[in-house]
């Protein structure tokens, strides 16, 4: 279920954002009902190694102060993430290790432990997630995350199960997600479930509907957030239309934003997409009070994928959003540029973004650069 604020900056620097065990609840995912053939997806990479860099005013970058290394070996997956201290020198912050445990068809079971550092570079405490998948007798596909976090005395503690189950037929498919945590008494419980329907209309249209329920101050799951989807395509083109709901301070579900976008498929690999987001909150956080509870018009994006001839794909994104400071117009401007470029060990992938400041000039803001070896 996508919120009506269309997130479009920092997180396009994080190609190897960190991978969090006990993610923030989360719905469903939306149907892929514009995604192509299904094709063998390319190998992971052997090893990842991501820099980012910041500007301080000038054009040329300076190293930032993170920076991801990730190295698949023997089955499993080593990623390390560093933090420069005050004296410049790179600390360890978190250190995570994933291994298949076994797999067998349908069945497979992996884990994965975190360790976090304090600043000093000494373990500050450890997350271990066990995620186990199998297929139902129903033929739907079971996988069941359970996240033990260690305690002040050291001990492993039961944090979180999650629970999600996809089922897909002909006419669409259903999914849900079922988190559990424990009580204030102990005993584990549900405290959020998260639903999805998708209909097949057509070979042209389908129809998506999601829930969020949360649990309240009686023990009762209440519904938070709805989306409504509908997904069409058209030859080469794909429009997709959404509304959402959400849970007001009245007591009831309002209507808080829509958004509209197509995605054209090209030649070669290239694709163009554009998108509307209409939202009642500015920035998805500050009430409108100009129009109090009226969707408006809260970003304009435009994404260009173009394959070039030597095999670089270059993706360019802008961003047109409201400011609190200018509610009446999309004054402000987000620039981001990625650009992957094979090379004969794997690729290496570069993003820029650039934001335009209060004088109207485009500014250059930050800098990753990641490269993947096979």
């Amino acid at each position: 279920m996508r919120r009506p604020w269309f997130v479009v900056s920092l997180a396009l620097l994080a190609p190897l954002a960190a991978q969090q065990p006990a993610p923030p609840p989360t719905p469903a995912p939306n149907p892929p009902a514009a995604s192509p053939p299904a094709t063998t997806p390319p190998a992971e990479p052997r090893e990842r190694k991501q820099q980012n860099y910041r500007y301080d005013g000038t054009s040329r970058p300076t190293p930032g102060d993170t920076s991801v290394r990730e190295v698949r070996k023997d089955g499993a997956v080593e990623r390390q993430e560093t933090l420069r201290d005050v004296n410049g020198r790179p600390v360890t912050t978190r250190a995570t290790q994933e291994r298949v445990v076994s797999e067998q068809g349908d069945n497979r079971v992996s884990e994965r432990v975190v360790q976090r550092f304090d600043p000093g570079g000494r373990p500050s405490g450890k997350l271990v997630a066990r995620i186990e998948t199998s297929r139902a007798a129903d033929g739907s596909l079971v996988t069941v995350e359970t996240i033990y976090e260690q305690d002040l005395n050291g001990r492993m503690q039961l944090a979180e199960r999650r629970t999600t189950t996809e089922s897909k037929a002909p006419t669409g498919g259903t999914a849900s997600i079922v988190v559990e945590r424990p009580g204030v008494q102990g005993p584990i419980q549900v405290v959020e479930r998260t639903d999805r329907v998708d209909t097949k209309r057509s070979d042209a249209v389908t129809e998506s509907v999601s829930t969020l329920r949360r649990i309240d101050g009686n023990g009762r799951l209440e519904e938070r957030q709805r989306e409504a989807a509908v997904i069409t395509k058209s030859g080469s083109v794909t429009n997709r239309e959404t509304k959402q709901w959400e849970f007001q301070p009245t007591g009831k579900l309002e209507f808080v934003g829509r958004s509209t976008s197509n995605i054209t498929d090209r030649p070669a690999g290239s694709q163009v997409e554009n998108t509307e987001v209409y939202a009642t909150r500015i920035a998805g956080t500050t009430p409108d009070l100009n129009r109090p509870g009226i969707p408006t018009l809260e970003q304009k994006v435009r994404r260009e994928k173009k394959v070039q001839p030597d095999g670089r794909v270059v993706e360019t994104t802008s961003a047109q959003i409201r400011r609190v400071a200018e509610p009446d117009r999309l004054s402000g401007l987000i620039v981001t540029e990625q650009v992957t470029t094979p090379n004969p060990q794997g690729q290496t992938v570069e993003v820029i973004l650039s934001e335009r400041d209060a004088n109207g000039r485009m500014q250059l803001v930050q800098k990753s650069v990641e490269e993947q070896k096979k």
